[in-house]
């Protein structure tokens, strides 16, 4: 899936000028280490998330994280489209793009941006976060996979 329709998939609506075109810059957050302990075959128990269409790593299993209560979440958006979300701490193997939007957040108080696939930016996503302090991401977990 490319970004263009990735960002179909928001959970909102987001308004676009008539005749404009949305347009999405991700911000590169892919942290060189995560990629060198991949590559490191020796290491044993490694406990990575991968992108499902392109293995990149994502993070790790270890980052799993619980919010309001649960680790996993079933959501829709106004759409009518069903996502089974799962929140971790850290997907350093997402590239975070788009600006940050409050409406129709599944996570009350916190607003949320894209969160793409560094590597094949197939949509993986949303990153969430709350007065810059207090973040997640919240994966489609039929979009990674584990080791």
């Amino acid at each position: 899936m490319d970004i263009r329709a990735a960002m179909a998939e928001y959970p909102c609506d987001t308004h676009v000028p008539t005749g404009g075109e949305r347009t999405c810059m991700p911000n590169k957050i892919l942290d060189p280490d995560l990629k060198t302990a991949d590559a490191d075959t020796t290491s044993p128990g490694k406990d990575f998330i991968y992108c499902a269409r392109c293995s990149s790593v994502i993070g790790r299993v270890a980052d799993r994280t619980e919010v309001n209560g649960s680790f996993d979440h079933h959501c829709t958006n106004p759409h009518g489209i069903n996502f089974h979300l799962g929140c971790f701490s850290q997907a350093l193997g997402c590239a975070i793009s788009g600006q940050r939007m409050a409406a129709d957040s599944w996570f009350p108080g916190f607003r949320w941006r894209l969160a793409s696939c560094e590597q094949c930016q197939t949509h993986l996503g949303w990153y969430f976060d709350r007065r810059d302090t207090e973040f997640f991401y919240g994966l489609i977990l039929d979009r990674i996979q584990y080791e």
